[in-house]
């Protein structure tokens, strides 16, 4: 499909060709995960550094109150809201990016605070707080707005659409999982790769393992 193409209005370039894939349902899941954190990798890539770095600034925060404290209470929880709230405010950029990260940010501190603190391994915070900003452009820029068209392209329903999309979503997360490594052992979202595309062969219930 030419760059040009727009086939559903309410999504960004980067996001037309892997729509288009999985409407037409030639594609496999895979290569239909693939194309999707391809562009969403454009994208990241596009919003630039801004959001790790408020990222990090909040995974310290997030450290350093907790090497202090040996357990948090309310008060705590509330103050580090507001300290979140405060660094952002200390940096230049666009909003929409910088409320992404806060929300990302403020939702492992509400983990934290409301019993989930077993999912939550704060010696890699910033991995952790990273890979809910990038997914939250995930669900921002593509997943929420796929729905948002009277017709889709090719005339798949709703329905079977979302199906596929759900069918995708496993490798998604493993994806934006490398890309939220990658951004924080580089120090930068400019060169986030791809997770290495399997290698298992599919066996073929047919052949006949043991000839030749």
């Amino acid at each position: 499909m030419p760059d040009g193409d727009i086939v559903h209005n309410r999504l960004r370039r980067f996001y037309q060709k892997p729509y288009k894939w999985l409407c037409e349902g030639k594609a496999t899941s895979d290569e239909c995960a693939r194309v999707v954190l391809e562009s969403l990798k454009k994208d990241l890539i596009q919003k630039g550094d801004l959001p790790l770095r408020l990222c990090q600034g909040m995974a310290d925060v997030l450290a350093q109150a907790i090497t202090t404290n040996d357990a948090l209470g309310a008060g705590a929880y509330a103050a580090l809201s507001m300290e979140f709230d405060g660094l952002v405010q200390q940096f230049d950029g666009r909003p929409d990016l910088k409320e992404l990260a806060l929300r990302a940010g403020k939702s492992v501190v509400h983990d934290l605070r409301y019993g989930h603190a077993q999912e939550i391994d704060i010696s890699n915070a910033s991995v952790i707080i990273v890979n809910r900003y990038m997914n939250a452009v995930y669900e921002s820029e593509f997943k929420e707005r796929v729905p948002l068209t009277s017709e889709h392209y090719a005339g798949v329903d709703q329905l079977t659409l979302s199906e596929r999309i759900e069918e995708i979503e496993p490798d998604i997360k493993v994806g934006i999982g490398k890309f939220a490594k990658d951004a924080i052992n580089k120090q930068s979202v400019a060169k986030l790769s791809l997770p290495r595309r399997s290698s298992r062969k599919v066996i073929d219930l047919d052949e006949d393992l043991l000839a030749g």
